[in-house]
């Protein structure tokens, strides 16, 4: 037997609420099991590779969100990806017990500027190799032609020349080449190349040293939204997003669609000039894709960590989703992540990892992938300084505050003292589950409501495990919402995610007269699914 001294607590209990960093990190041990919940959401990309249903059924078992992005593959291919998606979720759902359907997030192009090497180019096969120090002409009118034996690509961007000058730099497809302006006149740019690189077409552009006023959305972006709307996406991510007035014209395009299905915008940042607008992107934006390759490019290697330390630390402070993009790259067909980068992402706070596999063709390998990515998040968020992060986050609040929110610190600072195992909200719009999630407690966060768009919108928050309950109301409303709380205690049960004696956290409300808001906490213990009984406290022990 194990003297009280040699047993490792779990979840680096021992660390989490030391008073100073120094002690914090001192106390941190290899040996500590992490949760068995994650809390982090993890967001996939479907592509040609694993568009089949099969494929789909093999990984998105432990994924909160799929992304399509339309920048590849027509209306058609996407109709029929959601459609996989949805008859793979239903195979799902009747071979597991606690199966959750990802949400769906489609990824507009934005204002993007894209190049296209032309075809008539004797220099060019669609696939090009540019050599260091050759001369390489940038044409902003597709109907140019081109001239001399140069290289020329058409770039989608007519403004482009005007606001370039010699010496700007113009980097192709996220670093792949890197072009330096010799000379600019009212429909090209004549560039040098800086280092020799393989371009293909319709890649990424983008004008380091220029200052672009790129149209809002264009009709592609148009017509994509009406596509999400129709496939009823939860999630819209805007790419290349450089000020807020992107933001604001899709949001105003949304209210003035016919419909009436609720759909959440996100904001990717990609350059400079995304950061430096940071602040009011993230006022009209309802969460932030922070995309770490192209700012790396943009910025700069040795600037990048501190752009994303400043943007997640913001969506934090105003309770908005971060999410970190990062590339799974495939040598001699290996996957390789660089988890101490995903790692040191959680442990600054960030809700999500969008993970881009899209280019992953063996489904072993992505499902590893994925493996791989949830433990380490189950790692970097018991790790985590939790004293200081409630303490930061709950003195933050004006004085006085709402009843909900109230009860929604006081039910987060209760689950750090009893060290629970989970929370369990009943919610109507999602509000108190998202406030739970702000306070970042170290538990997963149940929440239990009948509205499926409110189910699938607060996938993307942290800690939030979120169930849609169908079954019938009852008319006692007292007795409906214990069914909900026995709900959400039987997904943590099937979970594996707490054990009998583990206390929980219920958070809800009680009615008064005809209204019921969040306005009760209180305690219950796990028992056995066969047993029901009082505890001393008189609350029930489930």
């Amino acid at each position: 037997m194990k003297l009280e001294s040699q047993v490792v607590p779990e979840r680096q209990l021992d660390a989490a609420y030391q008073c100073t960093r120094i002690d914090h990190e001192i106390k941190l041990n290899i040996n500590c099991k992490p949760s068995p919940a994650r809390l982090t959401r993890i967001i996939i990309t479907l592509s040609d590779n694993n568009v089949q249903i099969e494929n789909i059924a093999k990984v998105i078992n432990n994924v909160d969100i799929v992304r399509l992005n339309v920048s590849h593959g027509d209306e058609n291919w996407h109709r029929k990806a959601v459609n996989n998606l949805l008859e793979a979720s239903e195979q799902l759902s009747t071979q597991l017990e606690t199966f959750n359907p990802p949400s769906v997030a489609l990824d507009l192009r934005g204002p993007e500027i894209r190049a296209k090497i032309f075809k008539d180019t004797s220099n060019s096969t669609g696939n090009t190799k540019l050599v260091k120090g050759s001369d390489v002409s940038l044409l902003a009118d597709s109907k140019t032609k081109p001239s001399g034996k140069s290289l020329s690509l058409w770039t989608s961007c007519p403004e482009l020349p005007r606001a370039s000058q010699v010496g700007h730099r113009i980097i192709l497809d996220r670093g792949a080449v890197s072009l330096s302006v010799d000379q600019t006149g009212e429909d090209y740019i004549k560039c040098k190349v800086m280092n020799t690189g393989r371009l293909s077409g319709n890649k990424i552009i983008q004008a380091i040293d220029t200052s672009l006023e790129l149209p809002g959305i264009s009709e592609k972006d148009d017509a994509d939204i009406d596509l999400a709307l129709e496939l009823e996406c939860h999630f819209l991510i805007i790419s290349h997003v450089r000020t807020s007035k992107t933001i604001s014209a899709v949001k105003k395009r949304i209210e003035e669609s016919s419909t009436t299905h609720q759909i959440c915008t996100l904001a990717k940042i990609s350059s400079s000039q995304g950061v430096d607008n940071f602040d009011d992107i993230l006022r009209v934006a309802d969460g932030v894709v922070i995309d770490r390759e192209g700012l790396q490019v943009d910025i700069g290697s040795e600037k990048i960590f501190l752009a994303q330390k400043s943007m997640i630390a913001k969506c934090v402070r105003v309770g908005k989703p971060a999410i970190l993009t990062h590339r799974v790259s495939t040598t001699d067909g290996r996957v390789k992540l660089d988890l101490d980068l995903l790692a040191n992402a959680i442990l600054e706070g960030v809700d999500g990892i969008f993970l881009a596999t899209g280019s992953v063709v063996d489904m072993n390998e992505l499902v590893k992938v994925i493996e791989d990515v949830d433990l380490v998040c189950r790692e970097a968020e018991s790790a985590r300084w939790q004293r200081q992060i409630f303490h930061e986050l709950s003195y933050k609040i004006t004085i006085p505050t709402d009843s909900t929110h109230g009860v929604v610190i006081a039910a987060v600072e209760l689950s750090m003292k009893l060290n629970t195992s989970g929370i369990i909200v009943t919610t109507t719009t999602g509000r108190a589950a998202i406030l739970l999630s702000i306070y970042r407690p170290r538990c997963p966060v149940v929440a239990v409501t009948r509205h499926r768009i409110v189910s699938q919108c607060l996938k993307i928050y942290f800690a939030i495990h979120s169930i849609h309950y169908t079954c019938e109301a009852n008319s006692n409303w007292s007795d409906d919402i214990e069914a909900r709380v026995k709900c959400g205690m039987n997904y943590l049960r099937q979970s594996s995610f707490v054990k009998v004696g583990d206390p929980v956290v219920v958070v809800g409300g009680w009615r008064t007269h005809d209204q019921g808001f969040t306005n009760s906490i209180r305690v219950v213990y796990v028992s056995l699914p066969s047993i029901t009984s009082i505890g001393d406290d008189f609350e029930e022990a489930w």
